[in-house]
């Protein structure tokens, strides 16, 4: 009898309309509560025929709000019947993006039907950015949504549309600059190779003012903004959010693992975008002093930016005497290779080589040896010793001998003044030096020293070899010092050229006049480290120092306690969760550490989230956003809170488990 009862619950069929909008076509078919999507779609495909490309497609609920994708659930799984509107539709859609630099990327194929945090893992591959579960998208902030700070359901409803306007050459990303970090690719166009990333276009002032994205400045305002976090764990569809719609990406968590200049150009940049942006709307607010440290840490990126260091650099950080450059040359050159040192031995040494010059030698003296002066002796250098005569044209038994084993050769090279110094130290003895007039004669004596001091010989293979490395060597002095020259002969920026709004808030600009301001930017820059430094090295100097502000990260949510007869401010950051008045100052009322959290869990009904801390429980609900937003904060900071390396693949499973929720 059960059995006859399922047949005729299979056999009572329905009929379903499914909407094509991209063929202009409209299909009924005759389906049944048991019928698996698969089955349906199959069905719909075959009455479409081959008018196109279907792969890319999938049925969606309109009235229900909901992707028909899993291939083995029936209708009746999703609750579908003849009332319900479907439609068939492609999964992936265009969509803009806006990057922290307020860089403009068209994504050409955004899938609409995977979860919110797929397709960010998949923006932030394209574009090199690690750790992805830092960031997140978020709906744009407009004039009027910003009136009511409560009003979360029309915060939820507002976009910003893409305004469709044809573009020139440089601004459809070809001639995206490699500066920007952003950049995944050479030309900006088809970051990924998937496709799914195309033009890449820098916002001009003007465009940015017409998009009209609005910054919180009071604290109801700051609150209402992150209503307008996107739920990462449904897809962009079921979030209302529609083909050629604009979201920005940005840093939603602010717990960074592992910044690393040579890894994370792109991710630094973006975050130092994000952090100047934080500073100059006061999300934080530091004082004078610091405002203007961060203003010459902005500047100096900029002039980083147009003027970059041009040397690469071929010794390690650090090596700041040529000796020891002579030493990461040897290694990049092969010089210590063991196979090439192999095939040196097989040929056959020259024996009968010898170097002989007239050159300036400087003895060590006792007393005053500064006031020492060089004079010219005549030199021969032959195996591993150097010897010189005071008379050249009879000379006779040399006058000193030095075998140079075991000797330290340091060589000291001056482009500007011609200065080319041999310093040789014996074992236990006293440093002398030797003085050379030109280039070339300095690199063969410095070669045959260097062998020398190795226990090789001049006659050995290797002393070609070793010439070219000190001749290497040089060449980078000489560039080096050319390139301070060029330098040192840019004219200097002035006070009056520094557009001061763009490096210090509102409120450090009224406390002073425009130009005493750039004199303020420009003295607290020229206090860095002079040094040759890049603007990613100075972009994570000032995130570095963005973090250590006290009000760092702080997230903001206007709730109310069930115990509470008033609303009050739930701040949340990377460590911990705050309590505040909502009224002027904001006073601290209780913190509750991550650590002395034992349990967090959310009514869906009535739309409250209650949390035990240290067998304490408290309850509260929220008026400036939805609370998945707050349950999302939260589970997204304990899970930042379990990483331990850097290089470890991102468990995404255990992310949605704690930010996913249940509804």
């Amino acid at each position: 009898q059960h059995y006859f009862i399922q047949s005729n619950l299979r056999m009572h069929q329905w009929a379903l309309r499914v909407q094509v909008p991209d063929a202009s076509v409209s299909k009924t078919l005759n389906v049944s509560g048991e019928s698996t999507v698969s089955e349906v779609t199959l069905k719909l495909v075959e009455l479409l025929g081959n008018l196109r490309n279907w792969s890319k497609y999938a049925l969606w609920c309109t009235d229900k709000r909901t992707w028909l994708i899993a291939p083995r659930a029936t209708l009746n799984t999703y609750g579908l019947d003849a009332g319900n509107k479907v439609i068939f539709t492609t999964t992936s859609k265009k969509l803009s993006v806006q990057l922290p630099d307020r860089t403009q990327l068209d994504l050409e194929k955004a899938d609409f039907s995977n979860t919110l945090f797929s397709v960010v893992c998949t923006i932030c591959r394209d574009l090199r950015i690690r750790h992805p579960e830092e960031l997140s998208l978020l709906r744009c902030a407009k004039e009027e949504d910003l009136k009511d700070a409560r009003n979360v359901t029309a915060r939820r409803t507002f976009r910003v549309r893409k305004q469709n306007k044809p573009k020139s050459k440089k601004e459809s990303g070809a001639g995206v600059s490699s500066s920007n970090a952003l950049n995944a690719g050479a030309n900006g166009d088809t970051l990924s190779p998937h496709g799914s990333l195309a033009n890449v276009t820098q916002l001009t002032p003007d465009e940015i003012d017409h998009i009209d994205i609005k910054e919180g400045k009071t604290m109801d305002e700051r609150a209402m903004m992150n209503a307008g976090w996107l739920d990462s764990s449904k897809s962009l569809m079921e979030q209302d959010v529609q083909e050629g719609d604009m979201l920005l990406l940005r840093f939603k968590y602010f717990a960074f693992l592992d910044l690393n200049i040579q890894r994370d150009e792109a991710r630094i940049n973006a975050l130092f975008h994000q952090a100047v942006r934080s500073v100059l709307s006061e999300d934080v607010v530091p004082t004078e002093s610091e405002c203007l440290e961060f203003a010459a840490y902005q500047f100096a990126v900029e002039q980083a930016v147009r003027n970059p260091p041009k040397l690469a650099r071929a010794i390690s950080p650090g090596n700041d005497d040529l000796d020891s450059a002579l030493a990461d040359l040897e290694v990049s050159l092969g010089a210590n290779d063991p196979d090439i040192e192999k095939l040196n031995n097989s040929v056959l040494p020259n024996y009968n080589r010898e170097l002989q010059a007239d050159l300036k030698f400087k003895r060590p003296h006792r007393i005053f040896s500064f006031l020492a002066k060089p004079k010219m002796h005549h030199f021969a250098f032959r195996d591993t010793t150097m010897s010189f005569y005071k008379d050249s044209e009879n000379p006779g038994a040399p006058d000193f001998i030095q075998d140079l084993k075991d000797c330290t050769i340091v060589p000291e090279v001056d482009i500007k003044k011609m200065k080319y110094i041999l310093h040789i130290k014996p074992p236990g003895a006293k440093e002398y030096k030797v003085l050379f007039a030109d280039k070339e004669e300095f690199c063969k004596w410095t070669a045959a020293c260097r062998l020398a001091s190795k226990g090789k010989p001049i006659s050995d293979s290797t002393y070609d070899a070793e010439i070219e490395i000190v001749k290497t060597m040089c060449n980078m002095q000489e560039h080096s010092q050319t390139l301070k020259l060029a330098r040192n002969k840019r004219p200097p920026v002035k006070a009056d050229d520094i557009k001061t709004e763009d490096f210090v808030s509102a409120r450090i600009g009224r406390k002073h006049r425009p130009e005493n301001l750039g004199h303020l930017i420009l003295e607290s820059h020229n206090q860095l480290p002079k040094r040759e430094t890049t603007a990613t090295e100075y972009r994570l100097q000032y995130i570095l120092k963005w973090e250590r502000l006290m009000d760092f990260g702080m997230s903001y949510f206007i709730v109310k306690f069930d115990k509470s007869k008033k609303e009050e401010l739930l701040g949340i950051a990377r460590t911990h969760m705050s309590r505040f008045d909502l009224s002027p100052p904001h006073d601290l009322l209780k913190t509750w550490h991550w650590t002395s959290l034992q349990s967090w869990n959310v009514n869906w009904e009535i739309k409250k989230l209650t949390f035990n801390v240290d067998g304490d429980s408290h309850t509260f609900e929220c008026h400036s956003a939805d609370i998945k937003i707050v349950h999302e904060y939260i589970g997204g900071y304990i899970f930042l809170t379990l990483r331990k390396e850097s290089d470890t693949e991102l468990d995404k499973e255990m992310f949605y488990k704690l930010t996913g929720g249940w509804q």
